[in-house]
């Protein structure tokens, strides 16, 4: 974690030289010092509280010969405060606590903004919080709580971070997909291949399952949609063999014909030259 230098007054050595007012500086100095012991100690949310109390204490004190002392303690507060609440919020980062993380950072930004500290800035606390909700999100994603992935992601604003949790979620559909494809649950396939596809609508894969399994349940025409997009994204034998085959069995056979002909691997291809004696007339 960044280190942030301060400068640290011999606060007690001037204490001496104040007459009647040494009580009260003597009792800011002493919240102060209890702050400062509870920040190099990384108490931070103690060192918080300490420090707060003592920056209010100071500026209570209007005595000239204490203006120093609490010049010092001013100074220091004003540097410390902001960052030991961006300290709390990296701990509860690191904890997995990522609302409290996001209000601490939240906090640090507001804290120096009132103090003047110009080392936590606006931009560099909302790459922070962007961080934070990336973590939770591919958290989510990866625990498959899809929705909360989704909503987490979208917080950033950052389209390719969104563009990559959506991708994610997808491709855990997909994998669903092929598994219930291969024990011929075609009914669960279409619905997981279909939620892939909703998260990418770029995926060639999905939409081929997708046909396939229309295909299986013979819903010709929702087969044919499907294989038509995923040949539009990415043509392939397997894909045109399967439109050729649906368009067959919705009995247009011209169009089955067609991609019939474009079929050319070698596993498919004595299946697709059978075919074309049926529908190439």
């Amino acid at each position: 974690m960044k280190q942030v230098k301060f400068l640290l007054l011999p606060l007690f050595a001037l204490v001496i030289s104040f007459g009647v007012k040494a009580q009260d500086i003597n009792a800011v100095v002493e919240q102060f010092n209890k702050g400062n012991d509870a920040f190099k100690a990384e108490n931070y949310q103690k060192a918080i509280a300490d420090l707060e109390a003592a920056y209010t204490a100071a500026i209570a004190i209007t005595d000239e010969d204490a203006a120093e002392t609490v010049e010092g303690i001013k100074t220091n507060c004003k540097n410390m405060i902001p960052f030991s609440y961006s300290a709390v919020a990296g701990l509860f980062a690191s904890e997995g606590k990522y609302d409290e993380s996001v209000e601490y950072f939240n906090k640090s930004l507001t804290a120096a903004e009132k103090y003047g500290n110009t080392e936590i800035t606006r931009e560099n606390v909302t790459d922070k919080i962007n961080a934070v909700y990336s973590v939770q999100a591919n958290n989510y994603a990866k625990d498959g709580e899809f929705a909360k992935a989704v909503e987490s992601i979208a917080k950033t604003g950052d389209n390719d971070a969104i563009d990559k949790i959506n991708k994610y979620i997808a491709v855990a559909y997909l994998k669903e997909a092929q598994t219930a494809q291969k024990a011929k649950d075609y009914k669960t396939a279409v619905e997981k291949s279909k939620q892939a596809t909703e998260y990418n609508s770029e995926s060639e894969s999905a939409y081929l399952i997708l046909g396939v399994c229309y295909s299986q349940l013979k819903q010709y025409k929702n087969a044919v949609d499907a294989l038509e997009k995923c040949i539009a994204l990415k043509e392939s034998a397997q894909a045109y063999y399967y439109l050729a085959a649906a368009y067959q069995q919705s009995g247009n056979n011209a169009k089955a014909c067609q991609n019939y002909k474009k079929v050319n691997d070698p596993k498919l291809s004595a299946n697709a030259q059978a075919q074309m004696k049926v529908v190439c007339k």
